[in-house]
């Protein structure tokens, strides 16, 4: 096992689309809702896109709160 197993998960400093989804459990076209919208932040690497981290965890408390109904 390497030091980074050992050591617990390394946070990513960037996801890529479809890491950002996997990671925060939505659809690709609710992400690219967001992003048209300016909710999500976005940022490019050649034909890369990249969602920071620190963009990712404000989108996310942004959301509104819900209740179990």
């Amino acid at each position: 096992m390497s030091e980074v197993g050992k050591q617990g998960a390394v946070e990513k400093a960037a996801y890529t689309i479809d890491e950002f989804c996997v990671a925060f459990g939505v659809g690709k076209t609710l992400a690219y809702e967001e992003i048209a919208d300016r909710r999500l932040k976005v940022r490019k690497a050649g034909r890369r896109t990249l969602i920071r981290a620190v963009d990712a965890h404000a989108w996310l408390d942004a959301l509104p709160e819900g209740s179990v109904a």
